[in-house]
């Protein structure tokens, strides 16, 4: 009965560092998206996206630029547009950072055409702006582990026969893909996470390693559409694979989604074990 206590206590200790250390995850990855928007291109993004609106309902700018400060029926509908073509583009969307960007892009494009239909040099200014904006303020580099690795070519076949004690989860990307670039700082920040030294991280460039890609059965056709694909490799052998579509449906790689299906917290965990044992094996021999 002691022991049975004894082993019951461990079971609930043990579950009860899981869940503190995924409280401290996601506290530590909130904190870290809730600084990423405050950077000077989602701000001054945010700003001129929302120059109409704050244009047509700001008394004394209003009357300079428009005949009334009322959003007429026309102004409407282009405003419901805009909304809808959002919302469907970001049905699927993995991150805020994305979710926002696609939101100025098109909230821009809108205000655009509401200009020019107010004043024609109003929108060529508006347009002027937003050029500037878009040659000056670049998309903030997201931030990834510093020993997140790169691979090309047989470099990730090499790496795994090298170092089969070690886990790896690989994303397969091409630069050129949206879906790549979505996905980009929902893997940066599980490299930061979770990249122990025997568990670590890296990237793989279909397009300069597409036998490869054929090996694991990672499809590079844009019909298909599997990439991002990301792999985890345990003893140099491919054990988990999750593609961005498989049969026709879209996976959604999100943050909690990529937790879940890939077992990120199991594998971390067995990391730790494997990292405690490694000086006792060593001390017997």
């Amino acid at each position: 009965k002691a022991i049975c206590e004894h082993r019951e206590f461990q079971t609930f200790q043990h579950y009860f560092k899981r869940i503190n250390l995924s409280i401290m995850v996601n506290t530590y990855a909130l904190k870290k998206t809730l600084l990423h928007l405050t950077t000077p291109y989602f701000i001054l993004n945010g700003l001129v996206a929302l120059l109409h609106p704050f244009t047509r309902f700001t008394p004394g700018i209003c009357d300079l630029l428009f005949d009334q400060c009322q959003l007429d029926y026309y102004e409407i509908e282009i405003y419901f547009f805009v909304i809808c073509v959002v919302a469907i583009k970001n049905r699927r969307c993995v991150s805020i950072e994305s979710y926002l960007s696609t939101l100025f892009m098109f909230a821009k494009a809108g205000s655009c055409l509401l200009f020019y239909k107010a004043d024609m040099k109003v929108a060529g200014w508006y347009l002027l702006l937003c050029i500037v904006l878009l040659v000056l303020v670049r998309t903030p580099a997201f931030e990834e582990s510093s020993e997140m690795k790169y691979f090309v070519d047989d470099s990730l076949k090499e790496q795994l026969k090298g170092d089969p004690n070690t886990t790896w989860i690989v994303e397969f990307y091409t630069a050129f893909s949206p879906h790549c670039n979505a996905v980009k700082p929902i893997f940066g920040a599980l490299s930061r996470e979770y990249t122990h030294t025997l568990m670590k991280f890296g990237k793989c460039d279909v397009l300069r390693s597409k036998g490869v890609c054929e090996e694991y059965g990672i499809s590079t056709s844009t019909i298909k559409a599997e990439l991002p694909a990301i792999v985890v490799f345990e003893g140099g052998k491919a054990v988990r694979v999750v593609k961005q579509t498989v049969n026709g449906q879209t996976y959604v790689m999100s943050h909690k989604n990529l937790l879940r299906d890939l077992g990120i917290q199991e594998l971390y965990d067995k990391a730790l074990e494997r990292a405690k044992t490694k000086p006792q094996d060593k001390k017997r021999k």
